[in-house]
């Protein structure tokens, strides 16, 4: 057998064992309850990825008291752009889990952005972001 066939059949079992990769529904949606940490971005913008965030959103925005402002994400400013290939860490705080939806329902990541719980948002959609 040809040395790639050994290695395509000695990888299999490694590519089977991560099924619980959130699945992307027929609009390219990723789920919101999802607790997948690491995302790569393939958004094939030259400029990048927009992270959005909002000044209205409270610090401590983590906190079940915080009182969010409209979630019409796609408005909000551009606080950061990540270009394609750039692996994200979301952020699980407070439900443990890494989705917000808009207020249209749609789903997006809350990307950490280092220390003091700051994050900004990205549109949850296999065209901007794959998991990984």
């Amino acid at each position: 057998m040809p040395r790639r066939g050994w290695t395509t059949l000695l990888l299999l079992p490694l590519l089977a064992q991560n099924p619980n990769l959130p699945q992307a529904n027929r609009h390219g949606d990723y789920p919101l309850r999802t607790d997948h940490r690491l995302w790569v971005v393939v958004d094939s913008d030259r400029q990048g990825l927009n992270c959005r965030w909002s000044p209205q959103v409270p610090k401590a925005w983590y906190s079940p008291l915080a009182q969010w402002p409209r979630t019409d994400i796609w408005y909000w400013p551009v606080v950061r752009r990540f270009p394609r290939g750039t692996v994200l860490k979301a952020n699980l705080a407070p439900s443990g889990f890494a989705m917000i939806p808009d207020d249209r329902g749609l789903p997006w990541l809350k990307v950490t952005l280092g220390k003091d719980n700051r994050i900004c948002l990205v549109r949850a959609n296999r065209h901007f972001i794959r998991p990984r």
